[in-house]
């Protein structure tokens, strides 16, 4: 039986180092992602490169809200 679960994961490769946005984006309450150096400690240049997920828990508005503070934290 087929069922309605998907997952998408896909790599963001950030103007700031990952770490840093991982706690922004926890201090306001938001769950960032995995940042890509906890994955692979030894390789420096994915320092900035933060993977995160969607599922079919996540809303449009859940989505919309990651999206704006993403884009302050960046800012």
């Amino acid at each position: 039986m087929a069922t309605p679960a998907f997952f998408n994961e896909f790599t963001l490769k950030l103007p700031k180092p990952a770490a840093y946005v991982a706690d922004a984006l926890a201090d306001r309450g938001i769950v960032a992602g995995v940042r890509a150096s906890r994955l692979y400690p030894h390789q420096s240049e994915l320092r900035n490169h933060l993977i995160v997920a969607a599922t079919e828990t996540n809303t449009d508005t859940d989505i919309e809200t990651y999206g704006r503070a993403l884009a302050e934290v960046l800012a």
